[in-house]
């Protein structure tokens, strides 16, 4: 006679698998293949035990191997398709695959199993963020809030993805509450000061970096992002020992060798910032960055030759880069190559009609050439565009003179 199920004869609980799996982190990886051995064999013994295999997938899990854990969660599902907790636990292992739109099947199907489950909406978000569906993901995030407000990996993941969106306001909130929930997570605080950062709260993005460096000493990407956090307030000396401790941890980083020289640079420290960028450059040969901060530092010391070498291998590289054409054309003026500054003042100007330093540059390069007529429509250029510069005025009455001197 089956037995009755009340207040005296109380179910059989069911598995906690979160805390399960804070158990199975605690063992260590031989003591999960100790267990995954003797799972293994209660599974040979019977094949259809759907505990022991949902509990060797968990312990798969922990090991890195998401594809046995995927196989054991199907064969859960293959004996008991209404289980969602397996659809779970399958869409989990999935995303680690990187099997995103599979992941997002299986959470459909354990959301329409068990409406109201927090994870399953926090997962489908964040695979939903990596196949560019920020919106829907931005949905997902909110329910799982909704339905658990302590939940920070849904505040963390919705705050990534509000970063992405281009809403850094709206990502330092929830990154922030996401820190209030669990404080010694680093990856809340370095994503929130590089949020901070593009709200240009440099001082805040820093500190940021800071608390993310202090809970993982050996965070290269924390004391990268100080260290630009730094240069762009101005703290160079700072900056430099950041990317010193960057290149400790990774001395090929040729990024972290660029933003030194930057650093360098603006200690006017010039020949030490060209060996940065020589460094970086052997590593990435094509970093238009490199090739300009070694150009500026070139230019700085008078060496407008190579400077202009410099430029001119970043527009080969992109001849869409109005920026090297204008400092190109700079340094071929101080090399007193007039004609062929002009031709490149003139690319920028036909691409930015409104580009008023290089009018201002063509027009004192037409009058130097004995070309004042032109020099006086790129002056007339320019006063339509600040009609209240007196300087631009006397220019443009000079050059005039000029032309109707050589007229005469």
């Amino acid at each position: 006679m089956t037995e009755e199920h009340d207040e005296n004869n109380p179910e059989e609980p069911s598995i906690d698998y979160g805390e399960f799996q804070r158990a199975m982190k605690a063992l260590g990886r031989e003591g999960l293949g100790r267990i995954i051995e003797h799972l293994s064999r209660l599974i040979d013994a019977d094949p259809q035990d759907t505990e022991s295999l949902s509990v060797r997938g968990l312990a798969y899990e922990q090991v890195g191997d998401h594809s046995r854990a995927a196989e054991d969660y199907s064969r859960v599902i293959a004996l008991e398709p209404g289980n969602a907790e397996a659809r779970l636990s399958r869409a989990r292992a999935y995303a680690e695959m990187e099997e995103l739109r599979l992941a997002v099947e299986d959470y459909d199907v354990a959301i329409g199993l068990a409406p109201g489950n927090a994870a399953a909406h926090s997962g489908r978000g964040g695979c939903k963020a990596e196949l560019g569906d920020l919106a829907g993901a931005i949905s997902d995030f909110d329910l799982a809030i909704l339905l658990d407000p302590g939940n920070a990996g849904a505040h963390y993941n919705r705050g990534l993805t509000y970063a992405e969106m281009g809403e850094p306001q709206r990502a330092v909130e929830d990154l922030g509450r996401a820190i209030e929930l669990e404080p010694d997570l680093p990856e809340s605080h370095y994503f929130r000061g590089l949020a901070y950062h593009d709200l240009g709260e440099l001082e805040k993005a820093a500190r940021d970096f800071s608390a993310a460096i202090d809970l993982e000493p050996d965070y290269g990407l924390a004391y990268y992002a100080r260290g630009i956090a730094y240069v762009n307030a101005g703290a160079f000396a700072e900056a430099l020992a950041d990317f010193d401790a960057v290149l400790g941890l990774d001395p090929d980083n040729a990024a972290a060798l660029r933003r030194r020289g930057v650093a360098l640079g603006n200690l006017e420290r010039f020949e030490e910032a060209i060996g940065e960028f020589n460094r970086s450059l052997e590593l990435d040969p094509g970093s238009g960055e490199a090739l300009a901060g070694r150009g500026l530092a070139r230019a700085s010391l008078g060496q407008h030759e190579l400077a202009a070498e410099d430029y001119s291998r970043i527009i080969d590289l992109d001849g869409g880069d109005t920026r090297a054409r204008y400092s190109r054309g700079t340094a071929l003026t101080h090399l007193g190559r007039y004609e062929e500054a002009v031709r490149d003042f003139s690319a920028i100007i036909e691409v930015d009609p409104d580009h008023i330093p290089s009018l201002r540059n063509r027009a004192t390069l037409h009058r130097r050439l004995g070309e004042p007529e032109q020099a006086v429509r790129d002056y007339d250029a320019i006063i339509d565009m600040e009609p209240d510069d007196p300087s631009v005025r006397q220019q443009r009455q000079a050059a005039q003179e000029e032309a109707e001197a050589g007229g005469g």
